[in-house]
């Protein structure tokens, strides 16, 4: 493991468990309407069904969000490091500190200061997975730094976008997923 990879392991360990949700939603209409989209439908859908959505009180009035179609396969090799919706890690020289701004410092090393910098005004990402792990593909799980969740049709996953999450290497078959990235205007 990378020393990036063990500092923000290290710093997500020190933070209050946060909002966390796995449901499935297959049997919902909600989930079976959406199953038949088409990629360049799926905005339009979540803007118009927000109110069947079957966790409420997630889109508001004055929500903003942002809707991503993974539709990849093992040759993709797609997997995704450690990392936070909303945040990105910062590695400047100590010689540097002056230039540093709006950063939450985490860790300090003789030469280095490593901290997160607040890249988006996320508060929630929610994962709905189509395909099912170790029946449609291979690799491709999904870790929280406590946690590993093994995706399934229909399953919904919610979480504070303030989580430390990553995605192993999808090694076969096809892994299609819709995530929404919800924050506030």
């Amino acid at each position: 493991m990378s020393k990036i990879e063990n500092i923000l392991l290290e710093y997500q360990k020190t933070i209050p468990k946060s909002l966390r949700i796995i449901t499935n939603i297959s049997h919902t209409d909600f989930f079976r309407e959406l199953e038949e989209l088409s990629e360049d439908k799926i905005a339009n859908f979540f803007h118009q069904n927000s109110e069947k959505f079957p966790i409420p009180n997630i889109f508001f009035q004055d929500t903003k969000y942002e809707i991503v179609f993974r539709n990849n396969t093992e040759a993709d090799k797609y997997s995704m490091n450690w990392h936070y919706d909303n945040k990105q890690l910062i590695k400047h020289k100590i010689s540097n500190l002056q230039k540093i701004h709006s950063l939450q410092i985490i860790s300090i090393d003789h030469k280095f200061v490593y901290g997160l910098y607040c890249k988006n005004p996320i508060q929630f990402t929610i994962i709905i997975y189509l395909d099912t792990y170790n029946i449609d593909f291979e690799g491709g799980e999904f870790h929280f730094h406590d946690e590993v969740v093994y995706p399934e049709r229909g399953m919904l996953l919610l979480f504070n976008s303030n989580e430390l999450h990553k995605v192993t290497p999808l090694t076969a078959g096809k892994r299609r997923a819709i995530v929404v990235k919800i924050g506030r205007i």
